[in-house]
């Protein structure tokens, strides 16, 4: 048999997977060595029919997002998190069938989301781009570049493109972005509106273990009291600039720990060696010197930082939450590391007798063993939020860092993984959604405690190889049909301690009905499909979009060789099919708010008013895609006339409604909504 190099790769890597799973034994070897090179690499995936109508709906008052002339609402995806209080919830539909798409920008590697605007374009900014682009924008249909603005400092990587409605231009909107050393404000069309230094000092030439939190920022996020964009570094260092000027307008602040523990003296397989040579090399142009896949691996694993994640931001109260590390001595030694983490409530409080009217302080803090990889997430009142801890804990807070309930993933009989990414929250029912490594699993917050509803099954894939597995790969994202993930089908093994990696030979999208976990719809990323170390993006027309960071289809791809597609950096965009029943699920959405819109009335009226709003988002969403529904021929002119004639009559009735306050207007537009979507079912 002749090797080529993948092949070879993929030797060492079988003999590097049995040294450091501390199993020498040679029928191991020779097992995975079998299926190397006999696992059946294209499993098909599942056949699915057409979904029929989501039955999941909102019950009981509701979480009511603050939001104001400058800040916009979660009908689109907007931020790192998808929005400042990192909800990872998107107030609108995704396609209920979708199919892979375009991929664009391969040349960047994407360890984070991307940002949209209103009318569905794309804002990125790669880690360590060897162009050093600092912001680019993408055309939202195609994923052509459209312009890009590029970085005159030392770029440090973890920041993304925040996205705010412009207060003195109503209906415009201006793009922000920054690292330590330099901050950007622009608007849509590429017009720059300031670029300049922060006055902070660039990143070191050369990265090493002990520097290591110096090449790591994230932000911006938003903060009203101020009007400030507020970023974290590795370091631990908060620090903002005004948002009109770019100038800074408050001191920084330090957080007290510690960098974390660390394996800076890792030994990454000869394998993974040669990938980030030749497999990767492109994507990583333009690292740091002395910047390796161990270093960029130490920042995914929180290790040798005092932060690793982003930060979370009251809109009524200017109070920010970050999970960072605890003071060096909490864990009994005073050593330099810190080994406990620590939840912190930044305050913006008066400065009358400082340089700038405001300062921060920390005001509240919980500690807890080992770290977190978990942003926290703000429930729509600021009042309680959730953070996972090192040891599959779900952690919920209340405003001053108490402890409210902690709730193990492996309560309900599964894995207790590292809960990673961010904790999805929705603004109804109380429910929350983590992942981990493995699993997608939706828990429902009952006030005092918590309640396991559902352990997703991972079922995408027919026919898998015996010792491969369908995980999850990327934090979930709450829709008004369902909940959109990314996922794939591989093995997995024991590559950095104890911990096994999973290795997607194939990955691709799907969307999960919210009450039962089970798979509405799932769309194989073919030959474009990559893993992501980011966020599940919805966007404004209905499809999903992917950042690429695919460093665990790398190591695939060393495994398994030329026998699966190559590794690729940039995004993929899988884009919705059957438009029709798209807009059939907008309708259901739609009339699912106003009937919780109409129960919580007499008890939270302000409640009504929020379902309202987001009705008319998901009006404006079903007119949005009208014209692609049209062109795919999934519906005529004639009856696209016709349902918008009807959504017409909605908007006059609410307009009515605002007036005089009459339920029954309130009713008459669920039930046109509702005939709109039994229409519908009858023309499939």
């Amino acid at each position: 048999m002749k090797f080529n190099k993948f092949t070879s790769i993929g030797l060492i890597v079988l003999l590097c997977c049995v040294s450091l799973t501390g199993c020498g034994k040679q029928w191991k070897m020779a097992k995975i060595g079998w299926m190397k090179y006999t696992a059946d690499v294209n499993p098909p995936v599942r056949e699915y029919e057409t979904p029929k109508r989501h039955h999941w709906k909102p019950k009981g008052k509701r979480q009511i997002q603050v939001t104001s002339p400058l800040m916009p609402r979660r009908n689109i995806w907007r931020a790192r998190h998808g929005d400042v209080m990192n909800s990872d919830e998107v107030t609108t539909v995704v396609g209920p069938v979708l199919e892979i798409d375009w991929v664009s920008e391969t040349d960047y590697f994407n360890p984070a989301s991307a940002s949209f605007d209103s009318k569905g374009d794309i804002y990125n900014t790669p880690q360590f781009p060897a162009d050093r682009t600092l912001i680019e924008k993408l055309d939202g249909k195609s994923g052509k570049s459209l312009w890009k603005i590029y970085g005159t400092k030392r770029p440090t990587g973890g920041g993304r493109p925040l996205v705010l409605s412009d207060p003195d231009n109503p209906g415009k909107e201006i793009i922000y972005q920054g690292e330590i050393a330099e901050v950007v404000a622009v608007h849509p069309n590429g017009e720059v509106i300031y670029h300049k230094p922060t006055g902070f000092p660039e990143p070191p030439e050369t990265a090493t273990f002990e520097n290591l939190g110096e090449f790591n920022s994230t932000g911006p996020n938003y903060n009203p009291i101020f009007d400030g964009l507020v970023w974290v570094t590795g370091t631990g260092m908060i620090y903002a600039v005004d948002r009109k000027t770019g100038e800074r307008n408050i001191e920084p602040l330090y957080l007290p720990g510690k960098p974390s523990p660390g394996k800076d003296n890792r030994k990454l397989p000869k394998a993974i060696k040669k990938l980030e040579q030749e497999e990767l090399a492109y994507q990583f142009k333009g690292t740091p010197k002395g910047y390796t896949l161990a270093h960029q691996l130490a920042v995914i694993l929180g290790e040798r930082v005092v932060n690793s994640n982003y930060l979370s931001v009251d809109q009524r109260t200017g109070a920010m939450w970050i999970a960072a590390t605890d003071l060096d001595e909490k864990d009994g030694k005073k050593d330099g590391i810190s080994e406990y983490g620590a939840l912190y409530r930044i305050d913006v409080v008066p400065n009358p007798a400082g340089k700038y009217e405001w300062k921060m302080e920390i005001g509240a803090k919980l500690s807890f063993e080992g770290g977190s990889a978990s942003t926290p997430a703000l429930r729509g009142d600021g009042q309680r939020g959730y953070v996972g801890d090192a040891f599959g804990n779900m952690i919920a807070f209340d405003y001053d860092c108490n402890l409210v309930w902690k709730y193990c993933l492996g309560s309900g009989g599964g894995s207790a993984d590292q809960i990673g990414g961010s904790i999805s929250v929705s603004s109804d029912n109380g429910e929350l959604y983590a992942i981990t490594r493995r699993d997608v699993i939706k828990i429902e917050d009952k006030g005092d405690y918590a309640e396991l509803a559902w352990r997703a099954k991972m079922d995408m894939y027919e026919n898998i190889d015996s010792e491969f597995h369908q995980w999850n790969l990327d934090t979930a994202t709450i829709t008004a049909n369902g909940i959109v993930f990314l996922a794939g089908v591989g093995p997995a093994f024991k590559l950095f301690g104890d911990t096994p990696v999973f290795l997607p030979v194939k990955v691709g999208v799907g969307i999960l009905d919210r009450n039962t976990g089970r798979l509405r719809w799932f769309a194989d990323g073919k030959e474009k499909g990559q893993s992501s170390m980011a966020m599940v993006m919805p966007t404004p027309d209905g499809g999903v979009l992917i950042a690429h960071s695919p460093l665990r289809r790398a190591i695939a791809r060393g495994l398994f060789g030329d026998r699966i597609h190559p590794t690729r950096g940039g995004f993929s965009k899988y884009s919705p099919k059957r438009i029709d029943i798209m807009i059939r699920d907008i309708a259901v959405a739609a009339s699912d708010k106003i009937n919780r819109g109409i129960e919580i009335l007499s008890i939270q009226p302000e409640g009504t008013k929020a379902d309202l709003v987001e009705v008319k988002d998901l009006i404006n969403q079903a007119r949005f895609v009208a014209p692609n529904a049209i062109k795919a021929g999934d519906i005529t002119q004639a009856q696209w006339n016709t349902i918008n004639e009807q959504l017409e009559i909605i908007e006059k009735l609410h307009a009515d409604w605002e007036n005089n306050q009459d339920v029954d207007l309130l009713k008459q537009s669920a039930e046109i909504l509702e005939k709109i979507a039994e229409g519908i079912e009858k023309g499939m």
